[in-house]
């Protein structure tokens, strides 16, 4: 039975499978990470607006390096070795401590910290203040001060430290701060209003003091809950939430740098262990090389999904998600790597790294060149909306005993995206191409995209989203490949590398970035709904100006068909389809 496998190509295998195991669980969890850290939906657009452009930048210089120094597989153990370090490090990273300004009320016997919503206080956070565990906690509090609050202290509080202050008029003396345990109620069935009784009040002597009301106290205070998540979580809700830049937080640096560090990685890993593998083909053998990458697919899949469930698995009980076990999966599976890695054979092999920049300016002047570079940025918006904040979107809708499996849907949905998705419309697009031409192809996809979108808004149950991700296949599954032999068939004699190398910088460098910057932002001001409605109509307004721009062309007889260049000649073979499978994401990055 096995005496036709090809034993030096397991450990190709082996890599695709491991590596793909270990980012699988990581990778499409991330944004869920940076947001529960504290980072806003703009930061995390910015972020991976970020993050696609060292990628691009990264591959280029250290693939050359490697090609002139020969270095493709010390170059490819390192970066597996500082990609793990990178996601790991990430675990470690706390979160951020949210302030806001708040009112101290003492009246009608009970002291209060009053909280007012932006807008809505989150269901689920409510729910979560009725439990007993997460009703208590100790805040720490910066209030304003005047003559009459201090008297109020030194009175009915007792505490006779700020006897003194009574009428004294030193600015220094301003403010007076103090731990103050809280406990969570909230009054008259509001959901936009939280009041935080004051239980006792510690100030800088160590004392606790009791809370008495005599009369009224009423001053505005800026209060952090540092030893609980669930009030941090009101804080961050408040409509006079502390507007300090998340930009400026130690956690804003450390995640950055990770992730950087981290997109390098994936960069130079998977573009040198695609050259290795191709060396170890050899070129008579090169339609095998899907074969060999279809294993990081199922990697990717089988660990992606059951990353979800471990999480949610993990978290039961808790507020927040626990994600200590993606993190240490990826761990022994890149230690996995590392190690069958070291077994691999290199072959020499030609250099196919194509030059972006090279004669670009000649390419660009080509009219129905410009024509597809729009659609490849269309492609890249919608693509890197689905990326980056579907996840974050089952988070803002899902509701009561939906989040507390959130994970293992999120985990599903990339299964369904990928078997039932992508890798089904891999394989038949070579077909699909055939029989409705590139053009249309292409034009299907903006379709497909502005249904998928619009089809979430209007669905409120997450759980639904599992039939919508197999719109993921004419989508995105054909979105890559479309993409990739229209590129050849439209580019001009000797500059095919140049066109393919442009493919992925308009698509990953322009599309997915502006995407993911977009979409953050729109998230933060309009919220998730009306977001997607308006890439719904995004999608087909960049489906309209794809459709007149092919019209013109056409009138013009600048169409490849009317130069001699039949866009219906040649396709992929079709069991090489898998060269784009679930993983894309990380092949393009």
């Amino acid at each position: 039975m096995f005496e036709k496998v090809n034993k030096k190509l397991l450990p190709i295998k082996g890599h695709y499978f491991l590596y793909n195991a270990a980012t699988g669980p990581i990778v499409p969890f991330l944004p869920t990470i940076a947001k529960q850290i504290g980072f806003s939906n703009t930061l995390v657009g910015l972020i991976y607006a970020i993050l696609p452009l060292s990628g691009l930048i990264a591959k280029p210089l250290f693939g050359g390096l490697a090609d002139k120094f020969k270095l493709h597989k010390t170059f490819f153990l390192i970066f597996q070795v500082l990609l793990a370090v990178a996601f790991f490090g990430i675990y470690f990273i706390p979160e951020i401590e949210s302030s806001a300004e708040v009112e101290l009320a003492c009246d009608s016997g009970e002291a209060t910290i009053e909280i007012q919503s932006a807008n809505d206080f989150n269901p689920r956070l409510l729910n979560n203040l009725k439990n007993p565990r997460f009703t208590s906690t100790d805040c720490e509090l910066s209030c304003a001060g005047s003559n009459e609050a201090y008297k109020k202290l030194c009175t009915d509080w007792h505490a006779v430290q700020f006897c003194s202050r009574a009428n004294a008029t030193d600015p220094e003396i301003s403010r007076f701060n103090f731990t103050a345990g809280l406990h969570a109620t909230f009054l008259y069935g509001k959901n936009n209003l939280a009041y935080l009784i004051v239980k006792n009040a510690t100030f800088s002597d160590n004392v606790v003091h009791t809370p008495v009301c005599m009369s009224q106290l009423r001053t505005t205070c800026s209060a952090t809950c540092p030893d609980s998540s669930t009030f941090t979580r009101l804080l961050e809700e408040s409509s006079e939430r502390s507007s300090l830049s998340q930009t400026s937080t130690y956690q804003f640096h450390l995640f950055i740098w990770f992730a950087v560090v981290s997109w390098i990685g994936m960069a130079v890993v998977v573009s040198i262990g695609d050259a290795i593998c191709m060396g170890l083909l050899g070129e008579d053998n090169e339609k095998e090389y899907g074969k060999q990458k279809m294993w990081g697919s199922i990697g990717f899949g089988i660990f992606g999904i059951s990353a979800g469930y471990l999480v949610d698995l993990a978290s039961i009980g808790k507020l927040e998600k626990d994600y200590s076990s993606i993190f240490y999966i990826m761990l022994i599976a890149m230690a996995l790597d590392v190690i069958v890695s070291s077994t691999l054979k290199k072959k020499e092999c030609a250099d196919r790294e194509p030059s972006v920049l090279w004669e670009i300016w000649n390419v660009g002047k080509e009219g129905r060149v410009l024509a597809f570079i729009w659609w490849c940025i269309g492609a890249g918006i919608c693509t890197g909306v689905v990326w980056n904040f579907l996840f974050l979107y089952t988070e803002e809708i899902a509701t009561g005993d939906q989040v507390d499996w959130l994970k293992t849907l999120q985990g599903l949905l990339t299964g369904v995206q990928c078997f039932a998705g992508e890798m089904p419309f891999n394989f038949i697009s070579g077909a699909i191409l055939q029989r409705l031409g590139h053009v249309n192809v292409m034009s299907l996809v903006l379709l497909v995209y502005a249904i998928r979108f619009m089809a979430y808004s209007v669905i409120t149950n997450p759980w639904i989203f599992l039939v919508i991700e197999i719109l993921h296949g004419p989508s995105l599954g054909l979105c890559w490949p479309a993409m990739v032999s229209y590129g050849d068939k439209v580019s001009p004699s000797g500059t095919k590398a140049t066109i393919q190398g442009l493919v992925g910088a308009v698509f990953e460098g322009i599309g997915v970035s502006l995407g993911s910057f977009i979409c953050g932002l729109l998230m933060d001001n309009y919220k998730g709904v009306i977001t997607f409605r308006i890439f719904s109509a995004g999608a087909l307004f960049w489906l309209l100006i794809h459709w007149l721009a092919q019209f013109l062309l056409m009138k013009s007889k600048a169409n490849p068909v009317h130069q001699g260049h039949n866009h219906l000649a040649t396709y992929t073979a079709l069991d090489d389809g898998v060269y784009t499978t679930a993983n894309q994401e990380l092949q393009t990055y």
